[in-house]
């Protein structure tokens, strides 16, 4: 599965994405937002902040994260091809 397909399943799912595999999760743009202090990259849950967030806070965290990240990609590829 492609970035750009994750980030729509994420969209298409109301921001839940349970149904991801590890596999899935390796790929996921969400999982690259931020680097932390020692360099690498910090998980979609420290990325995010969702920690100790109710189910339907996180999901709308995502949702919103998934929505963003794709406009981006989406507009990159754009400029990319002028």
């Amino acid at each position: 599965m492609d970035s750009i397909k994750i980030l729509e399943r994420i969209v298409a799912e109301e921001g839940n994405c349970c149904w991801a595999t590890q596999s899935v999760c390796k790929q996921c743009p969400l999982g690259s937002l931020i680097r932390s202090d020692n360099g690498g990259l910090m998980s979609c849950v420290e990325a995010l902040n969702i920690d100790g967030l109710s189910e339907e806070e996180a999901d709308i965290k995502y949702k919103e994260a998934a929505i963003s990240k794709l406009a981006d990609m989406v507009l990159n590829k754009i400029i990319e091809a002028d």
